[in-house]
């Protein structure tokens, strides 16, 4: 009965997804941190479509993933960083208002925040992590539909 029991507890607690939102700069400290972790535990690939990201916190942590032989590609129209070479740069033809992160097609960090430090120190901004499998599906082909038309 007991066994049963412990069965039934997990399987309602595993069924919970994960699914957190950040208010920036409040929980700046704890958005980056989150958002790091996901980069350096990345064992697969790392999909970022963002118009402005120069923010030396998440520069390190995907040139990282990179050298640990994660596929890290980044889709951008502005940025200040000098990646890695094993990271792949595409920059967009067009204006590119999104801010999105998948990881090992897990998790998605999407929001209002584009990675700059003035984005975590002193807007007001979201960010949301998520692992939603309807939600991931859906940013992968955005992020495929863009990557093509550019």
């Amino acid at each position: 009965m007991f066994k049963k029991l412990l069965i039934v507890c997990f399987l309602v607690v595993s069924s919970f997804g994960y699914d957190k939102i950040y208010f920036l700069p409040n929980e700046s400290k704890i958005a980056q941190k989150e958002i790091v972790e996901l980069i350096e535990n990345a064992k697969l690939n790392i999909d970022i479509v963002m118009y402005n990201i120069d923010y030396k916190k998440f520069e390190k942590a995907l040139k990282k993933a990179s050298k640990n032989g994660v596929n890290v590609s980044v889709v951008y129209e502005k940025s200040k960083l000098k990646f890695h070479k094993n990271i792949k740069l595409i920059k967009t033809k067009r204006k590119l208002h999104i801010k999105l992160a998948i990881i090992d097609n897990k998790f998605a960090i999407y929001g209002s925040a584009n990675w700059k430090k003035e984005s975590f120190e002193e807007n007001y901004e979201i960010i949301n992590i998520t692992d939603e499998e309807e939600k991931i599906k859906k940013f992968q082909q955005i992020v495929e539909q863009i990557k093509r038309e550019n």
